[in-house]
């Protein structure tokens, strides 16, 4: 069994992916300045799930799933870099309840402090800090769920859209980072930053990092209302709680699934695992709008791209590993999840790889 690295290192934690944590809006702002680079809306949401018609609920949410799908397809579809010149402006309302917590929130200091505390209300793909580091004030990103040219799209996006929002929330239109600092490689498009951002960008850098003047953290914003400030903040610790005790169930069946790879157990033997009855758990799953089946299905494809992407295995092989009995099967699979063959994933891969 020849591969590049065995076992595959997986780029980000599987058990994560299916959580619904994306807002419909989110896709909808990135949808709109894909569809400005030439990228149709069937395009960047093929093999997604997600309908045209899904987007008119802004509030509906999607997984880390789907939407890094989103991205590879266009990815794929647009120049290198393109999207760093996407994104000029911002609205509270793309933000849902947090924006509005933020926006109310007495100085930037607490905007920013409310936005780092529940920013995974907002789909992050990523962790958030805050620190200061003499007179900089420094946003840090850590720990992302997507590697590559995804992670990095995922990082210029965040960057372009932090730098409206300031000047949003703060009012001051002539705001502009003090630096910018990448933990990835210099990239192809590297001369695309010093036209989005008017400061010093640094790759290469111990860590991502966002920094501007410290000074401007005290500054009071003029939409602050501490009635308004408490509700919201509320509200947001309420959703978010009620987010992660949703998907836990999830997470801890992923997490069975991926800690034994190749042994897939039937439904009641995770149950009792899980010391929960088989249709009490049954019941859950509906509940959430999942089942037992449609997990194992996504930690399959989750797999069987992981292989493809990291390793030399043959699809014989990976489709052995995944628990079918002919490799038809496999493809026949794998098809319904990507929409292409298991030889087009990995030629496509390989091809995107070579380009960027």
């Amino acid at each position: 069994m020849s591969s590049k690295s065995w076992p595959p290192r997986l780029m980000f934690h599987n058990y994560s992916l299916d959580k619904r944590a994306i807002r419909m809006s989110q896709v909808s702002g990135t949808l709109e300045w894909a569809q400005r680079l030439g990228v149709s809306r069937s395009i960047a949401l093929t093999g997604t799930g997600i309908d045209v018609t899904d987007l008119q609920d802004a509030d509906a949410r999607i997984s880390y799933r789907q939407r890094i799908r989103q991205m590879e397809n266009i990815i794929e579809h647009v120049p290198p870099g393109a999207w760093l010149m996407s994104r000029s402006e911002v609205s509270i309302s793309d933000f849902g309840l947090l924006g509005y917590a933020m926006m109310s929130s007495a100085t930037l200091d607490k905007a920013i402090q409310i936005a780092v505390k529940y920013h995974k209300m907002a789909g992050a793909m990523f962790e958030l800090g805050f620190l200061r580091d003499g007179d900089d004030a420094v946003l840090r990103l850590d720990h992302m769920l997507a590697g590559g040219m995804v992670g990095q799209m995922v990082i210029d996006e965040l960057f372009s859209g932090i730098t409206p929002l300031i000047r949003l929330l703060t009012g001051n239109e002539t705001f502009e980072p003090r630096e910018l600092r990448f933990s990835f490689a210099k990239p192809s498009y590297h001369s695309l930053y010093a036209r989005a951002f008017d400061c010093p960008i640094r790759f290469d850098e111990k860590y991502t990092e966002y920094r501007f003047d410290a000074a401007l953290l005290a500054e009071p914003l003029a939409e602050a209302d501490a009635n308004t400030a408490r509700i919201c903040e509320e509200s947001c610790r309420k959703l978010l709680n009620q987010m992660e005790i949703e998907q836990d169930i999830v997470s801890r069946i992923c997490h069975l699934l991926l800690s034994t790879p190749g042994e897939f157990p039937r439904l009641d033997a995770i149950a009792e695992k899980l010391s929960i009855g088989t249709r009490t758990l049954r019941r859950r799953l509906k509940a959430l709008g999942t089942s037992y089946q449609k997990i194992l299905d996504d930690v399959k494809k989750e797999l069987a791209i992981e292989y493809l992407q990291t390793t030399n295995l043959s699809v014989q092989e990976i489709s052995d590993l995944l628990g079918y009995s002919e490799v038809t099967n496999f493809r026949r699979a794998f098809v319904k999840w990507v929409d292409v063959s298991p030889y087009q994933y990995r030629k496509r891969f390989e091809d995107a790889s070579l380009r960027h």
